[in-house]
């Protein structure tokens, strides 16, 4: 049964975090993983004034090669990095066939969203990076099963769409996925898979919006 966990690591605690301390302004957003057995975590947004200023700066963490800036957006730079050497968070997912959906950092540390394959796994996760000394709090921990579908009126096809569209980046700024994507990876067609979003966030909006009122306790007539 697929677990995700939120982190909370220090800022030295990935090697990235070295750019804090020339410019603790900047926020750092990883693109999203999937398990391949290959680099992961290679590309990364750096945001804030003048990111690319940051983007040339040599990181002296021995984790890391070098950085290369790929382009500019109004949002701010995309980044490649290059790891010199196996270790750090990013091969311990990798090695647990771990799925890193969100992952942020500012001054203040880093928050992972990851999807786990099991229980067992993120056992084998602790071990790992308590092995190679590296901690982190976690934040929450759930299971897929035990999302709330009733108190958002849900049905399981559009919290599927929804939880997809999540983790594939829809919702994100830049966007990572397309509704065309998100259509296959749910084997319906795009306009199926736009309705399923639509009435699912309507849905989710509609209750989070508008709760029910509480009831007042006082019958008719009284």
């Amino acid at each position: 049964m697929n677990v995700v966990v939120e982190l909370r690591l220090p800022i030295c605690d990935f090697a990235l975090g070295e750019l804090f301390s020339i410019r603790p302004d900047i926020r750092i957003e990883l693109e999203r993983i999937v398990p391949t057995g290959e680099q992961t975590m290679p590309f990364f947004w750096i945001i804030g004034d003048d990111p690319a200023s940051v983007a040339d700066v040599t990181v002296t963490d021995s984790l890391v090669d070098s950085i290369e800036t790929l382009g500019e957006t109004e949002n701010g730079v995309l980044c490649r990095t290059k790891w010199s050497a196996d270790g750090g968070i990013h091969n311990i997912l990798t090695e647990q066939g771990a799925t890193l959906l969100h992952a942020e950092g500012n001054r203040d540390g880093w928050l992972f969203r990851v999807r786990f394959p099991d229980h067992e796994t993120t056992t084998r996760f602790r071990e790992a990076c308590d092995d190679a000394s590296i901690s982190y709090e976690v934040r929450r921990i759930y299971s897929f099963s035990n999302l709330p579908i009733q108190q958002y009126d849900l049905t399981e096809e559009q919290r599927e769409a929804l939880v997809t569209a999540l983790e594939s980046g829809y919702f994100r700024v830049p966007r990572e996925a397309s509704l065309s994507e998100i259509a296959e990876t749910l084997d319906i067609s795009p306009q199926a898979a736009s309705g399923r979003l639509r009435r699912g966030l309507e849905r989710v909006l509609d209750s989070t919006l508008f709760p029910p009122e509480e009831p007042s306790g006082v019958s008719e007539g009284s």
